[in-house]
């Protein structure tokens, strides 16, 4: 037997979850105002990017925005799922690579830097080239990003602070690999 594949399974299984908790928190949990969207979607899309990587951050956000927009009723818009993705995969590469000692910065900066690149930039340019949303329109969704950063960093810091959710994410139980 492969001593890989229950981690894997493993991470699999929790990425499946975050994917579906990305779904109810971005379409059920949902404020929306037209143009800006108040939710925390992307929360299990960072987490699962901070959890296994920022490969599995841009799959659990690129994912969950397809399945989400198909049961929604809307057509996928590739740019837009590139901005889900794009949440992922720079949280994770923030949270891997950037130099602050301390873990809080590295995710404060991991966060906004995901939101910056894809809520900020590719889903604003996909809103305008798509759908014609003029540029002073799409300047509110700077404040936009930059609460749910905030929200998100603190959130993060508690998922993060429990043990018990790092130890199953990991595979381990007491400290002792579980079976």
């Amino acid at each position: 037997m492969n001593p890989n594949r229950p981690k894997s399974l493993r991470s699999l299984t929790f990425c499946a979850l975050l994917i579906a908790m990305s779904i109810v928190f971005s379409r059920v949990f949902s404020i929306s105002t037209g143009f800006l969207r108040f939710n925390l979607g992307s929360l299990p899309v960072v987490l699962a990017a901070v959890l296994f990587g920022p490969a599995a951050g841009f799959a659990v956000g690129a994912i969950a925005d397809i399945i989400g927009g198909v049961l929604a009723g809307y057509a996928i818009n590739p740019l837009i799922t590139l901005g889900a993705g794009a949440v992922g995969l720079f949280a994770g590469l923030g949270w891997r690579y950037l130099p602050a000692r301390r873990d809080g910065v590295r995710l404060a900066g991991g966060i906004l830097l995901g939101h910056v690149i894809g809520s900020m930039i590719l889903n604003s340019l996909a809103l305008w080239l798509f759908y014609g949303y003029p540029w002073s329109v799409l300047a509110a969704r700077i404040p936009n990003a930059l609460i749910l950063s905030v929200a998100e960093w603190f959130l993060m810091r508690a998922l993060l602070a429990n043990h018990s959710l790092m130890a199953a994410a990991r595979g381990s139980l007491n400290g002792r690999r579980s079976e």
